[in-house]
């Protein structure tokens, strides 16, 4: 019996030793960049031109839930401006991917100074002009991280 209990043991101190050993591995591994988590994997609009609803330096973050931007009260983001429509325009970030599409705006929205009539994948540096605002597309930095 005793000789029984002491294999048990041994195995489970094995086992938690490889569990170690792997957690180790793992954190070495984010540490260096190699493995993210998908969590931090999101898009980020700036307001470079703002107003007092929507400030010059504010950061909205892009992620799966999406986001609807326009005059009217029921959007995400409120854009107070008479060029932008009441639904103006619809951003998503799926699997890495952030998207723009106009939603029938009378202005427009512009992606680096072209009209867009699409829904247009974005990369870092991108511009996007809705009405009278300009945001700077980039990727999520979590400043308090």
């Amino acid at each position: 019996m005793f000789i029984v209990f002491g294999r048990i043991m041994f195995l489970v101190f094995i086992y938690l030793f490889l569990l170690r050993l792997l957690t180790v591995m793992l954190a070495d591994l984010r540490t260096r960049g190699i493995l993210t988590k998908a969590e931090v994997d999101y898009g980020c609009l700036e307001v470079l031109n703002g107003s007092d609803m929507l400030p010059k330096g504010r950061k909205i973050r892009l992620d799966s839930r999406g986001i609807s931007i326009g005059r009217g009260k029921h959007n995400d983001i409120v854009v107070p401006d008479h060029y932008c429509s009441l639904d103006h325009a619809e951003f998503r970030h799926l699997k890495g991917m952030s998207t723009v599409e106009d939603v029938g705006s009378t202005n427009g929205t512009w992606v680096n100074g072209e009209r867009v009539n699409s829904e247009v994948q974005l990369v870092p540096g991108d511009f996007i002009k809705i009405g009278g605002i300009t945001f700077h597309y980039s990727r999520w930095r979590n400043e308090s991280s």
